[in-house]
């Protein structure tokens, strides 16, 4: 006996959406009616279930093994046009899972009664889980069919075989032995029905959806875990902001080592840095310093012919005076051009002979 539960909806006639209810629990019915049920009520695990008038939804078996759900009804689609004279577009097309011999209950209805049950229930706050041909209520029997009469037609259902019927009809279309049950029969079996029905009509077009909810739990997590990423990056950053503050610190000292060390032992020392860069600057000297203006002269008279360097002299504002001697006043000239192509300028006084060549004082500093 199975323990689920289920709310047996049964859609009514013309303009009335409900003609009645069961609701079934520990395998029997507990309760009927005809108003609306109530839902909800200390059992969330109950499962409404709509159900399709036999008469209106055709139940075919099918051979379609090896396929998905998706393959399956497009397969049943083709199938369909043999077996109704209903325009394909207007129909609604469901297949159940496949059985272990791979054949599979297939359910063809009117798009616009489907529609309209699942419609007019749910104007009533009733949204079925599944919709479930009625004939499929009367549990399957390998030996023998089994016919539940409703009113002017009998229900049939069998191994691979399901319909609604008149009485002669359903004689014709039963083949070998059948059984009459009647309704309490047919109530007493509604739990191992609906537990192996092997096709609901809810599905594509007309599959329940879910309601969008917040899942509080999940974004309590998510706020921890962000909470947590935060924390973590700021953590990383606090020791990435100590470790250089502490290798600062220690490069501030090595270069306080280091200038102390360069510095003259007599000096009184209350800044090494600084004062090491002022002692530079006095052995530089001013302008760009004697190394580069020197450079920049010898460097212009090993390029230019006939001239010499014959005195030199390097002033405190950063100049350096020299003497050269050449062989005539042009190629003094030519010296001048070539020290201020090296960036810097060279200021010549009157030239002078003495000994056959032209002499004269120049004085060169930074441009």
């Amino acid at each position: 006996m199975s323990d689920d539960r289920y709310l047996l909806l049964f859609p009514g006639d013309e303009g009335e959406p409900l003609g009645g209810w069961l609701r079934v629990a520990d395998g029997q019915v507990v309760a009927r009616g005809h108003d609306v049920p109530a839902i909800g009520e200390g059992d969330a695990d109950e499962r409404i279930v709509a159900v399709a008038p036999g008469p209106d939804v055709a139940v075919h078996w099918v051979d379609l093994p090896d396929l998905s759900q998706a393959q399956a009804v497009a397969a049943a689609r083709l199938l369909a046009a043999d077996v109704t004279a209903e325009p394909l577009d207007q129909l609604h097309v469901a297949v159940g899972p496949a059985a272990d011999d791979g054949w599979r209950a297939m359910a063809l209805v009117s798009g616009a009664r489907m529609a309209s049950w699942v419609a007019g229930l749910q104007s009533l706050a009733l949204d079925p889980d599944s919709v479930v041909p009625e004939t499929l209520l009367i549990p399957a029997n390998a030996a023998h069919a089994r016919r539940w009469a409703r009113g002017d037609l009998h229900l049939v259902r069998g191994e691979r075989m399901a319909f609604a019927a008149e009485a002669g009809v359903a004689d014709v279309l039963v083949e070998g032995p059948s059984v009459e049950i009647d309704d309490a029969a047919v109530e007493a079996g509604l739990a191992e029905a609906l537990a192996t029905v092997p096709v609901d009509l809810r599905q594509g077009s007309f599959a329940k959806r879910r309601p969008w909810a917040i899942d509080w739990k999940l974004v309590q997590r998510l706020a921890w875990m962000t909470l947590g990423l935060f924390l973590l990056a700021m953590a990383i950053n606090a020791a990435l902001i100590l470790r250089y503050t502490v290798a600062a610190d220690a490069l501030e000292n090595e270069v306080e080592l280091i200038a102390r060390k360069a510095l003259p032992r007599a000096e009184r020392i209350n800044n090494a840095p600084a004062q090491l860069s002022e002692r530079l600057a006095e052995l530089r000297g001013a302008g760009r310093g004697f190394g580069a203006t020197a450079a920049a002269l010898f460097a212009a008279v090993r390029d230019t012919a006939n001239v010499e360097l014959t005195a030199l002299r390097y002033d405190r504002d950063g100049s350096v005076r020299a003497t050269v001697s050449a062989s005539s006043a042009g190629d003094i000239a030519a010296l001048q051009q070539r020290i201020s192509a090296h960036g810097f300028t060279a200021n010549a006084g009157d030239a002078r002979s003495g000994g056959g060549r032209q002499i004269a004082e120049l004085t060169v500093r930074g441009q």
